[in-house]
């Protein structure tokens, strides 16, 4: 998920740094999502339900 969007670092920092890239890419997406969830037509164009939506927008960013 995070390939590429980082930059070559000790091996020691990778994983933690490529953790915290992650869960604020997770973070981005969700805010984006509860945004989603007021406009019926886009998520009707997407085959989604606000109920699907709001529910993936709630959890923790840590969690997938």
């Amino acid at each position: 998920m995070a390939e590429g969007i980082l930059p070559e670092t000790p091996p020691f920092f990778a994983a933690p740094l490529r953790t915290v890239v992650i869960w604020s890419m997770r973070r981005a997406l969700r805010r984006g999502l509860r945004e989603l969830a007021q406009e019926p037509r886009r998520l009707s164009d997407i085959g989604l339900s606000r109920e699907q939506v709001l529910r993936e927008a709630a959890k923790p960013f840590w969690r997938r």
